[in-house]
C-alpha cells in the first residue's frame, strides 16, 4: 500500500474520478462525481493498493477562533476507506499521519464533526459542546452565518499543550 499526501491543486484528473468515486460508495448521500461536499479542501491523504483508491481524507487548514483564542487547526472531512478494506487500522494511520504533521507545523489542534465517535476517541480525539459559527454553504452558494449547538458531533484532538476551552467555537469558514 502507498500513502500519499497532495495538495489540492495537484490532483489529475484520473485521481479526482478515483476519489469521486470512493466518496460516493462510502457515502451513498455524496453529490455525484464530486470531489467535495462544499469547498475544496487544502490538501488529502490517499491510499492506494496498485491503481485502486482505498482510503481518503481531506484536510483544510485554517485559523478559528475558540472562546476568544485564536488557534491553527487542521479541519478533517471524508475519512472513508473502502469497504473490502475496513479494519484494517487505514483510518487510524491517515489520522496518525495528520497529528505528526500538525505537530511539526504548528497546528494547535485537529477538527472534524462526526456520527460514529468510536474510531476518534480511540485515535485521542474528544467530544466538545461548544456553540459553534460558520459559514452555511449550500450548493455554491453562501446562505449567511450558522449560530449554534451541536450536540455529539464536534471533536477535537489537541496537538501541543493547548487547551480546548467550552465557549464560542467560530470555524471562520464553512463546516468541513
Amino acid at each position: 500500500m502507498e500513502l500519499q499526501r497532495l495538495e489540492e491543486f495537484q490532483i489529475d484528473a484520473q485521481t479526482e474520478a478515483a476519489i469521486a468515486g470512493l466518496l460516493c460508495e462510502c457515502f451513498p448521500e455524496y453529490p455525484q462525481g464530486r470531489t467535495y461536499y462544499k469547498q475544496l479542501p487544502d490538501f488529502r491523504y490517499l491510499c492506494w493498493k496498485a491503481e485502486q483508491l482505498i482510503a481518503h481524507m481531506a484536510v483544510e487548514h485554517r485559523m478559528i477562533n475558540n472562546a476568544g483564542a485564536v488557534y491553527r487547526i487542521f479541519g478533517i472531512a471524508d475519512l472513508c476507506v473502502a469497504e473490502a478494506f475496513q479494519h484494517q487500522k487505514l483510518a487510524s494511520r491517515l489520522l496518525t499521519e495528520l497529528s505528526l504533521l500538525g505537530e511539526r507545523h504548528r497546528v494547535d489542534f485537529l477538527m472534524l464533526m462526526a456520527k460514529d465517535h468510536g474510531l476518534y476517541l480511540s485515535n485521542g480525539f474528544q467530544l466538545v459542546a461548544n456553540t459553534c459559527q460558520w459559514l452555511l454553504i449550500n450548493e455554491h452558494r453562501s446562505y449567511g452565518v450558522a449560530h449554534r449547538r451541536v450536540p455529539a458531533s464536534l471533536m477535537v484532538k489537541a496537538l501541543g499543550e493547548k487547551e480546548w476551552k467550552p465557549g464560542l467555537a467560530d470555524f471562520l469558514g464553512h463546516v468541513f
